[in-house]
């Protein structure tokens, strides 16, 4: 199983790269990290 390492590594990266590249190439963009940070901004908004 050892030398299988790098192709398991290989195919788990490629999924999340596609998926981020599925996200980011949307035409109106990306909501899931606008969303992401909007929420971290208003958790720590000054009052």
């Amino acid at each position: 199983m050892g030398e299988y390492d790098a192709v398991w590594v290989f195919l788990i990266s490629f999924v999340f790269v596609g998926f981020y590249i599925f996200i980011e190439a949307k035409p109106k963009g990306s909501n899931l990290f606008g969303g992401i940070s909007k929420t971290i901004s208003r958790f720590f908004r000054s009052r």
